[in-house]
């Protein structure tokens, strides 16, 4: 009885322990796969992280060649609007210079005009005035000149030739008659100065 009995307990240790090594065994077959296991997530995920960047940088660069061919163009058409409307604001410029100096020129020809109007009526004028000066000079010598003697107003027909045969002159009454001072005419009206 007791040679079985040692037996069932020593077959029974021996699976019990049997058992136990499978399921250490097992244990360290799971916990291997399971590392294994982790080694190749990490990878995986080390991969796709890698993946990610690749096309994230892929992406920023399509992106920022989009960017930088937008903004060559808009500068493109900012630069060319620019210059147009540069030349539209020179040809416009370069326009109302243009009929400022025609303008410029046709009142210059126009004052120009008028001084040389202006210049021969003050020619005109010096030379009324002048004339009147001579007149009222000969008026003025007439009345100052001495009356004539009433001797010599009716004097004989010898007496008449004698001065002329002297050589002396006769006095401005009796040698010419007497004319009016001609009246001056009137100076033509100045012409209107047209604007400058």
């Amino acid at each position: 009885m007791e040679f079985w009995t040692v037996t069932l307990i020593s077959l029974a240790a021996g699976l019990v322990l049997v058992i136990g090594g499978a399921l250490v065994v097992h244990m360290g077959a799971l916990v291997k796969s399971a590392y294994q296991l982790k080694i190749e997530i990490k990878a995986e995920m080390d991969d796709g992280q890698k993946k990610i960047h690749e096309d994230v940088d892929k992406k920023l660069r399509w992106i920022k060649r989009d960017l930088i061919e937008e903004i060559d163009k808009i500068k493109a058409g900012l630069q060319a609007d620019h210059q147009r409307r540069v030349a539209e604001t020179t040809a416009a410029v370069e326009q109302r210079l243009g009929a400022a100096a025609e303008e410029w020129r046709n009142d210059r020809i126009e004052t120009l005009k008028i001084l040389d109007g202006l210049r021969h009526d003050v020619l005109v004028l010096d030379q009324r005035q002048r004339g009147l000066r001579r007149e009222q000079s000969a008026k003025a010598e007439v009345l100052q000149a001495p009356p004539p003697n009433p001797a010599q107003t009716r004097p004989s027909t010898g007496e008449r030739t004698a001065p002329a045969q002297t050589g002396e002159e006769l006095p401005p009454s009796a040698a010419e008659p007497l004319m009016p001072p001609a009246e001056p005419q009137s100076a033509a009206p100045d012409p209107v100065p047209t604007s400058i």
